[in-house]
């Protein structure tokens, strides 16, 4: 009688242990649920906020390029109204203002009298062309502020330089021809045409540049 209030006693122990078993299973599993969703929330809400603030982001963007837009096309049409009256010569005049011409001698602009001294051993001649970032004219008159054919044909070299290399941006372009080791007491020459002299606003032709 004694063994069987025993096993009946263990019994009752055992269920009640496994009871309390899967009760901490079911809270553990509970709470591992409550916290993914809440994790899943958090980001959500996150992205939400993220969103919102590149939507303003654009928002502001398209607002600014609408009204930049507006002021081109203002512009561009008083300029179109300004320019009616103009003759033809006055509005290549007006062209050539917008297009820029630049000779330099190791990035030192060459003086009027065409003469430059030196004391570097490498020399570089630089062409630079140089157009409005804005062309404000129609593209048929502001391309006749041009200089005639193409720029690098402006610019004879009388000796060979040791490389010819040609810059090329949206807005700028350049021909540079560079000299290494040039001897002291050496002289390099070029000439250059009489209408990129007039652009230039120099009072010769032949470019002289006389090494230290």
């Amino acid at each position: 009688m004694k063994r069987i209030l025993v096993c009946i006693g263990l019994t009752f122990i055992l269920v009640a242990c496994s009871n309390k078993f899967e009760d901490n299973t079911t809270n553990s599993d509970k709470n591992a649920s409550t916290q993914i969703s809440e994790n899943k929330t958090l980001k959500i809400n996150k992205l939400d906020v993220q969103n919102e603030e590149l939507q303003a982001t654009l928002n502001n963007i398209q607002t600014d390029y609408n009204y930049k837009k507006e002021q081109v096309e203002y512009y561009q049409q008083l300029i179109n109204d300004l320019i009616k009256g103009y003759s033809d010569a006055q509005l290549k005049d007006l062209a050539i203002k917008l297009w820029d011409y630049e000779l330099e001698i190791n990035g030192i602009t060459v003086p009027a009298n065409g003469i430059v001294e030196i004391q570097e051993n490498a020399i570089e001649i630089s062409l630079i062309q140089r157009q409005s970032d804005y062309p404000i004219l129609p593209t048929e008159i502001f391309i006749q502020g041009k200089i005639s054919g193409d720029y690098i044909d402006h610019l004879k070299v009388n000796s060979n330089p040791s490389e010819t290399y040609v810059t090329d941006g949206t807005v700028v372009t350049g021909i540079h021809h560079k000299f290494v080791d040039v001897e002291k007491g050496s002289t390099i020459s070029f000439t250059i045409t009489e209408e990129l002299k007039k652009r230039l606003g120099l009072e010769t032709t032949q470019i002289l540049i006389n090494k230290k």
